[in-house]
């Protein structure tokens, strides 16, 4: 039996066309090789799980590349030597376990001897674990490199601890968090390769989990194939009973009940809930409140295309499709706050909800 090898992993990028996102850090990677213009240090940031290591992986083989066009060939001894990990001349380094004056002594001597292949490049993961004085000792590296035949990738999601005589030496190639629609696009792609299929609500629900980090999305991936098992249909359900998440159409549900000024209407959606088997205690404690927070950010002004809507309904939506307003918000908010206490232990949560919606559009 094969070992169950995490979707990160299996599914790594090996050339940057593979690459979420990204398209100008791409290319500008990919020009500066066939412009005959290489990087002799770049500092790649962003959050984590975003394709900042991957992408100095890339830069690495595309140097040594003997057939580089647009993109890596993967065919040549150099690709092949760094698909198997075993490039000489690509060295990883974590710095927050090589963080000091001896590490930096030590990688020297390692510069000093000649690559076997076109270039020596080394990756410093997590380079803001350097001490100041081992960015002190880097500083005179990267100034006075033992031979001209190297490249340093710098790769870290707090540039600012980094010292400015080290950032100044170096490209800056900050990655924004990716897109949900990127996400989505690649979880679907991985799940038709395992053999999965999956509906819009999962993948668009899923894609606005990690905050732009597809590495945590993966994660989650991971965990929904093996509750499934082999193959299969995954859907939103699947996302609440593994990690207690509300799915975006449940949120669409949701607001359309806040919004609908009817006692009457209200409590037959909770029967509605309650007979599709909608966990009602979770709809309370975490859908009301991450709901009335993206009506507060929208109707109040305050949003922008970098504050994320927890719930996944779009601006437009809130703004204009519904006719709450802000003053309803916060009253809707207070309601909550008092009738909250009664859902504890409660045997039946539908009753603290239909108490909930009745004190919402009483008179």
């Amino acid at each position: 039996m094969s070992n169950f090898l995490p979707t990160a992993l299996k599914y790594r990028p090996t050339t940057f066309q593979q690459v979420i996102g990204h398209a100008v850090s791409k290319r500008i990677l990919a020009n500066s090789i066939l412009m005959n213009r290489q990087i002799k240090a770049m500092l790649i940031s962003g959050i984590r799980g975003i394709g900042k290591t991957t992408l100095g992986r890339l830069y690495a083989k595309s140097v040594n590349c003997d057939n580089f066009t647009t993109d890596v060939c993967n065919v040549c001894p150099s690709c092949l030597e760094a698909l198997n990990g075993s490039h000489p001349d690509v060295i990883e380094i974590d710095s927050a376990s090589n963080n000091g004056v001896d590490f930096v002594r030590e990688l020297v001597e390692i510069l000093r001897q000649a690559p076997l292949y076109k270039k020596r490049v080394i990756i410093l993961d997590e380079c803001h674990m350097m001490t100041p004085q081992a960015q002190a000792a880097f500083l005179k590296v990267l100034e006075e490199p033992p031979h001209e035949n190297l490249a340093f990738i710098l790769v870290t999601t707090t540039p600012v601890k980094l010292e400015n005589t080290v950032r100044s030496r170096c490209l800056s190639m900050p990655l924004s968090p990716l897109k949900p629609a990127e996400i989505a696009q690649s979880m679907l792609n991985i799940l038709q390769n395992e053999g999965y299929e999956a509906d819009q609500d999962l993948l668009h629900t899923l894609s606005i989990q990690g905050g732009g980090s597809l590495r945590d999305v993966q994660q989650m991936l991971d965990q929904l194939i093996l509750a499934a098992g082999g193959g299969g249909k995954l859907d939103s359900t699947d996302l609440r009973a593994a990690f207690g998440i509300l799915s975006v159409d449940e949120y669409k549900r949701l607001a359309s009940v806040l919004d609908c000024r009817s006692p009457k209407d209200g409590i037959d959606a909770v029967t509605e809930w309650v007979s599709d088997g909608m966990d009602l205690t979770l709809l309370y404690e975490v859908g009301v409140p991450t709901l009335l927070r993206d009506f507060s950010v929208v109707l109040s002004g305050a949003y922008s295309d970098k504050i994320p809507l927890y719930s996944g309904l779009s601006a437009d939506l809130i703004k204009n499709r519904l006719t709450l307003t802000l003053k309803d918000v916060k009253v809707f908010f207070e309601i909550w706050e008092n009738v909250f206490p009664m859902l504890k232990g409660a045997n039946r949560p539908e009753v603290v909800w239909q108490l909930f919606l009745v004190r919402l559009f009483q008179d």
